[in-house]
């Protein structure tokens, strides 16, 4: 398992490990956080500091140096786990992709498109069937490391990914329709600020975020929201830029676990 983050989204960091961790109390592999210079406090999970937040793939890039498996679990830092891991149909979509022999699984796409692999969960990801992404997969390892290039952001990668899909790359797979639900989530973040169903959703768990840290303010194109987030995203940005600073001076090197006071989320009683 593999979790995409950086410095900047620390904050995310206790909230997303309580839900992980609810949901998959033993995890049956090892579970590797990227960061910058900061470290999650939990023995369950391996910090990989890369230094420098240059950009997404440069991140990526640096941390496989240190992440040795072959078969990567991708995740983002803002998809927090809502129901039980199937831990073992985890492990059974590892052994059908190598049975296939694919490279690409995207674990959270569903559908009727493409052709299907015979007594499997999958289908083929083919020609317009855009069903390859950055969002929760199933890598191998030298597939991912081919996607980045240094200087990339998330979005420049994901668009080199369906460039091969366009062009007809094999070994790309997603799950059919009537496959198990492998893993469900909510997606937390858009654009640095939280989303609607993410706010609805820790309110639903009798949890009160942190609104000054990462705020949740009006969306659309309206002027007024337009200078609100551009307002916000400049406070943002100074409060990334300070704490990058006092880690670097060994200031608030560990994110503590949620259930601490330092986490910045309180639980409703």
């Amino acid at each position: 398992m593999v979790i995409s983050s950086c410095d900047a989204y620390a904050d995310l960091w206790p909230l997303f490990f309580h839900f992980f961790f609810k949901h998959w109390k033993s995890p049956s592999m090892p579970v590797y956080l990227i960061s910058n210079h900061r470290k999650f406090k939990d023995p369950r999970v391996i910090s990989v500091c890369v230094g420098e937040d240059k950009s997404w793939s440069d991140n990526f890039i640096r941390a496989l140096e240190f992440i040795p498996e072959e078969n990567l679990f991708v995740w983002l830092d803002d998809f927090f786990v809502d129901r039980d891991f199937q831990s073992l149909e985890l492990s059974e979509c590892i052994k059908q992709l190598d049975h296939a022999g694919g490279k690409y699984l995207g674990v959270d796409q569903y559908g009727d498109e493409g052709e299907a692999v015979e007594n499997g969960w999958f289908r083929k990801i083919e020609g317009g069937n855009l069903r390859a992404g950055l969002n929760l997969s199933l890598w191998k390892r030298s597939f991912l490391r081919q996607i980045l290039v240094p200087g990339c952001s998330i979005w420049a990668a994901e668009s080199r990914l369906r460039k091969l899909n366009r062009e007809g790359e094999a070994g790309l797979y997603y799950m059919k329709k009537e496959s198990p639900l492998i893993i469900s989530y909510v997606e937390g973040v858009k654009g640095q600020f939280w989303k609607v169903p993410a706010v609805d959703f820790m309110r639903k768990q009798g949890m009160q975020l942190n609104l000054k840290r990462r705020p949740f303010p009006p969306q659309g194109n309206h002027f007024i929201s337009k200078f609100i987030r551009s307002c916000f995203k400049r406070r943002m940005k100074a409060k990334s830029a300070k704490e990058a600073r006092e880690a670097l001076n060994g200031k608030g090197l560990e994110v503590l676990p949620l259930e601490s006071a330092a986490a910045g989320v309180c639980l409703k009683s």
